[in-house]
């Protein structure tokens, strides 16, 4: 828990100043698509300490009714947060078709360059912490970070554009368009956030020839057994493994006990986060493995 905790905080700090400073400036400056953009961002932070406790649910240790954890939590956390892009992106589309264009005001412009360069630091932090600890929570953040800071740039790009709507006609329409492109986007960010988590809640067994090699080779140091198949599920940042070895006849069961505590210690230092493995047995061969 404390490898993603400290990252969720700190994207939790970073999604409060930006919507503060934008929901205090639209205020100031009577901003409506600021104060706008301050809920928006407000979002962000909703999400940041949902995902917080939800981590530390699927942390909790594995008991006789679950025995392979709550790891799966992590997809029912990154799917409300699919959700929560994908509302983002569908106001993005509805802010753009109804409100109109907004005049250019140097404080707004400021405030937005500064939280989207916050949203940068965090969203590759976020990405960085991810992939390190394999997050999948920190890796859809990392994501939702990305596209809030997306959105903030297009939108002072857009508003940009249309101050010369005087001199060339076609950009007065730069706003709406603009801001539907966007949406789009952003929508479609999360429709692959729900087909990648709906399938990993589900239990999809992930195809990984280095892991399997690796496991290959450990066995081929034990003459009583051999490699057969193997699945691999992912729960969360860990993985579960279910491993199908032969092994000889005649072999004593003091000898496999032994043979599979090994096993599961060799496999476990490898460092690819396995944390449940279950070995499954067939006695099919009839004399030792040659050498």
């Amino acid at each position: 828990m404390k490898d993603e905790s400290k990252p969720l905080i700190f994207s939790m700090l970073v999604n409060f100043v930006c919507s503060s400073t934008k929901l205090l400036v639209g205020v100031y400056c009577q901003s409506k698509s600021m104060i706008a953009d301050g809920f928006h961002s407000i979002s962000g932070l909703i999400t940041d300490i949902i995902a917080y406790f939800g981590t530390k649910l699927s942390h909790k240790k594995a008991n006789r009714r679950y025995p392979n954890g709550f790891g799966r939590v992590q997809y029912i956390i990154d799917l409300f947060i699919a959700t929560v892009i994908f509302l983002m992106g569908s106001y993005t589309i509805y802010n753009s078709i109804v409100n109109p264009s907004h005049p250019i005001n140097v404080l707004w412009i400021i405030v937005i360059i500064f939280t989207i360069i916050l949203k940068l630091i965090n969203s590759r932090f976020l990405m960085m912490k991810g992939l390190k600890h394999n997050s999948p929570i920190l890796i859809t953040i990392s994501k939702e970070s990305e596209d809030d800071m997306i959105t903030s740039l297009g939108v002072v790009i857009i508003i940009i554009l249309t101050q010369f709507s005087n001199q060339f006609g076609f950009l007065k329409y730069a706003d709406t368009i603009g801001g539907v492109i966007l949406g789009l986007l952003i929508i479609k960010t999360s429709l692959g956030l729900y087909k990648d988590n709906i399938l990993s809640l589900l239990g999809e067994v992930e195809d990984n020839y280095e892991i399997e090699m690796r496991i290959k080779s450990i066995l081929n140091k034990f003459d009583e057994v051999t490699f057969n198949s193997m699945e691999l599920v992912r729960n969360g940042n860990y993985y579960t493994l279910e491993l199908y070895i032969d092994v000889l006849k005649n072999i004593r069961v003091y000898k496999l006990l032994t043979i599979e505590s090994e096993i599961r210690n060799k496999i476990k230092k490898l460092r690819y986060h396995i944390k449940f493995i279950d070995i499954n047995l067939g006695y099919k061969l009839e004399e030792k493995k040659a050498k």
